[in-house]
């Protein structure tokens, strides 16, 4: 979904709208031939990704039809298609697709999951947290910190809280300290499928707790002066998240 040089909101998700509705008018779930003239159509060339190599399947699309703030997801999944599976021509086929999990899914606790699932409304949002498992984890060590005890999950579904974290969450979409190839966060994009993780944004070594979080939401270098402004801005939502649980 963000594996593109234009990956700005406004882009993408009117880049999958696009993509949605050329697959209700061109492709059939029932016919694997126009299922394959819409994936040679739509799949995305090499030098359009930020990782060129890195597969990025044409059938995700927009599960609510129109809907911008609606679910992504696959277009030919059986789920959404009366049982009837064409994931076999898309870029990995149904058993490479039914046996992937996240690595959120092996690192995250299924309440920090729920929260993010509370806390966060649009798929676009949803997705650039929800695989960036390291913010969310340190967010919620942080917090912890700062009050003396990791939260419940009775806690965490408390209308105030998901409101503070929902604060904490929106950094990943607003951040004005990002970097133009920030959209993986931490993550640095290279040639083909070459990654590296992003540098200290002052070019130091880390200093405080939050400048984990600094490099997660794929920060630019910063002057003194925004470095200071920056860690107050994320320390400040952590801080009232912490509060609100008490």
């Amino acid at each position: 979904m963000y594996n593109h040089r234009s990956s700005a909101e406004p882009e993408l998700m009117n880049r999958l709208l696009q993509r949605t509705l050329a697959y209700r008018s061109e492709a059939s779930i029932d016919d694997p031939a126009s299922l394959r003239a819409f994936r040679s159509k739509w799949e995305d060339p090499p030098e359009a990704k930020l990782l060129g190599e890195l597969a990025s399947c044409p059938f995700l699309g927009l599960l609510d039809g129109a809907d911008l703030k609606g679910r992504v997801g696959c277009l030919v999944h059986p789920l959404q298609n009366d049982g009837v599976d064409g994931r076999d021509c898309g870029v990995y086929d149904r058993f490479i697709c039914e046996d992937y999990l996240c690595a959120a899914h092996a690192v995250l606790k299924r309440e920090e999951v729920a929260l993010v699932l509370a806390a966060v409304p649009d798929s676009y949002l949803y997705g650039l947290v929800i695989t960036n498992p390291r913010l969310i984890r340190t967010f919620f060590e942080i917090a912890a910190n700062s009050r003396g005890a990791y939260p419940t999950a009775r806690e965490l579904e408390q209308p105030h809280v998901i409101d503070a974290a929902r604060d904490f969450f929106e950094l990943v979409r607003t951040w004005p300290y990002r970097a133009e190839d920030g959209i993986f966060g931490a993550v640095v994009p290279g040639e083909g499928l070459e990654t590296h993780r992003r540098a200290h944004p002052s070019g130091d070594e880390m200093v405080v707790p939050v400048d984990t979080l600094l490099m997660s939401l794929g920060t630019r270098p910063l002057d003194v002066e925004e470095l200071g402004e920056a860690r107050a801005l994320v320390s400040d939502t952590i801080e009232r998240f912490a509060q609100a649980l008490g």
